[in-house]
């Protein structure tokens, strides 16, 4: 198939990630583009080897690489995002990074920049629609605010004469994907997930190939031009069902209900540092291998025994995420089930308990732009590849 993309030479930052190397596997297969990928950790980079794809290093940071990078580019992809090191740093990367590649592309003039933003720049969401008239709100979270700060940078150059479009996805699942397709399906093999309210929430749901489909158009279509597109699914499924069809996978219930206020005192009580050298050899000693182990020595024993005869609250404190407490400390958790709740983050409280419902009217009337895979289609063939990659 022939399309403005053929033979074009194009960019994609954050291609070693899940969108961006998704994008950049279809730019290959299906539209011939000759693809130039950014990669800061050639470690991360064996999917992409598969395709005839350049593999240029460079770091969002340093913007010599990205210029060298950005040259003789037509279109460029922005897909990388900071994920890694403290807060102060990932809004570096988001930021001035972003600025680094409309910089680079503004010198080499490029046909158009597409940068991937977030549903999450307009804060905690009311109930009911929300499109892009919405106001952005900044929140404290640092991914979020710092994609503000990108967003605004990207537009900014519109007036500079460098054509941009910026796509912000919903909450994105599918093959290869992190936060909302392997951690859930870990944390509800290794213990039970938090739903807020029994999961009533609206998750608004896009199946990666869909998110990469609206890039593709946006980089191509005119009316992209200087314009913002929410992307999400044909409809929002609840979280209730979104991680029901998780445990399907695993064939087992692994979720609890809390109210918003008993995921925050739980959060407060459990969720203390999980990332010490404590967390991770209490971690260890949970494991049902290490357990068996232990238990066949006496030391291992008396180790196991003087670790539960310490008080829950410190058990809690020292062990991080998983850890299940009893009584006023956690009221819901006092249903029997012994296995450890993994507390949720405050930051994405509010989300799962909002009913916002994403309207995709905007890409939909300017860009053609028409989902493909519905919740159904989308987690079949999630659970394809989960079973493929040894997930489940």
């Amino acid at each position: 198939m022939i399309t403005p993309l053929t033979n074009a030479t194009v960019l994609v930052t954050g291609a070693t990630g899940f969108i961006g190397g998704r994008l950049a596997e279809r730019l290959v297969v299906e539209h011939g583009a000759r693809v130039r990928a950014l990669v800061r950790n050639f470690g991360r980079a064996a999917r992409l080897a598969r395709y005839p794809i350049e593999l240029v290093p460079g770091d969002l940071r340093a913007a010599e690489s990205i210029d060298r990078a950005a040259a003789g580019c037509q279109y460029v992809f922005h897909c990388a995002y900071g994920s890694d090191g403290e807060d102060d740093a990932r809004r570096v990367v988001n930021a001035q990074g972003t600025r680094h590649v409309l910089e680079a592309a503004l010198k080499h003039r490029a046909t158009r920049v597409v940068h991937t933003s977030t549903v999450t720049v307009y804060g905690d969401t009311p109930d009911g629609p929300l499109d892009e008239r919405a106001p952005r709100r900044r929140t404290g979270f640092a991914y979020a605010d710092s994609k503000i700060d990108a967003e605004e940078a990207a537009l900014a150059y519109v007036d500079r004469g460098l054509s941009v479009a910026v796509v912000q996805p919903t909450v994105v699942y599918g093959p290869f994907g992190n936060t909302f397709t392997t951690k859930p399906l870990q944390m509800l093999k290794s213990g039970r997930v938090i739903v807020i309210n029994g999961g009533s929430g609206l998750a608004n749901l896009v199946y990666v190939d869909d998110v990469v489909s609206a890039m593709i158009v946006a980089a191509v279509h005119e009316a992209a031009h200087g314009e913002r597109f929410l992307v999400s699914g044909p409809a929002p499924a609840t979280w209730r069902e979104f991680y029901t069809a998780y445990e399907a996978m695993l064939g087992r219930p692994s979720t609890i209900s809390m109210t918003p206020e008993e995921a925050r005192r739980f959060y407060k009580t459990a969720g203390a540092p999980h990332s010490t050298l404590a967390a991770q050899i209490i971690a260890a000693l949970r494991h049902p291998a290490v357990k068996r182990r232990l238990a066949a020595t006496r030391e291992g024993q008396l180790a196991i025994r003087a670790f539960h005869r310490l008080p829950a609250g410190l058990r809690a404190r020292i062990g991080g995420p998983g850890v299940a407490l009893r009584g006023a400390a956690n009221p819901a958790a006092s249903d029997g089930d012994a296995r450890p709740i993994h507390p949720l983050h405050p930051s994405k409280i509010a989300f799962m308990a909002a009913k916002t419902h994403v309207r995709i009217d905007k890409a939909q009337r300017l860009l053609g732009f028409t989902p493909q895979f519905d919740f159904e289609r989308g987690m079949h063939v999630t659970g394809a590849w989960a079973e493929w990659a040894n997930l489940l």
